[in-house]
């Protein structure tokens, strides 16, 4: 499926698709932080039929619903294939554990074998983060190994 984008001065960059089922679809994505869908009609591609505005909240809603699925039917997957394999999404509370500490600071891979594989702030997916990397409140992370070793990187992450 090809993505087109445009840019859009002083207001974002619109991306713009044709569903499978025909239909045409844009996302516009502001400077705000904020996200537009429109659907556009099909007998004119040029006349939008409706919109629906999106808070930087929202559209992590919406992604996690569209996509968030998959992510997790994929690890489960993964989990199912390897045996013994434990992962979990650890949400970084306000204060405490490594909470704006880096990963090194925790030395999870060294204490417990897990691994620290992503990080999810905001809307960002940070793969294979370095251990200088300062972990945020509000950010999740997901730690993969055996049952003991995410159990006991969950405690060091959280506190």
């Amino acid at each position: 499926m090809d993505i087109y984008e445009t840019p859009l001065p002083g207001i974002g960059v619109r991306y713009e698709f044709q569903a499978e089922g025909g239909d045409h679809v844009g996302v516009v994505v502001r400077r705000d932080g904020k996200r537009d869908i429109a659907l556009y009609d099909r007998e004119d591609p040029d006349s939008c039929t409706g919109t629906v505005e999106l808070s930087e909240g929202d559209a992590s809603k919406v992604a996690e619903l569209l996509g968030g699925t998959n992510i997790t039917a994929r690890l489960d997957t993964l989990r199912h294939m390897v045996e013994g394999l434990a992962i979990e999404w650890v949400a970084m509370p306000a204060g405490g554990g490594l909470t704006d500490r880096t990963i090194a600071d925790g030395r999870i891979r060294t204490e417990t074998s897990a691994s620290i594989v992503a990080i999810i702030r905001g809307n960002t997916g940070i793969p294979g983060p370095e251990p200088d990397f300062v972990l945020k409140a509000g950010d999740t992370v997901l730690v993969m190994g055996g049952t003991e070793a995410v159990r006991q990187a969950t405690t060091i992450l959280t506190g």
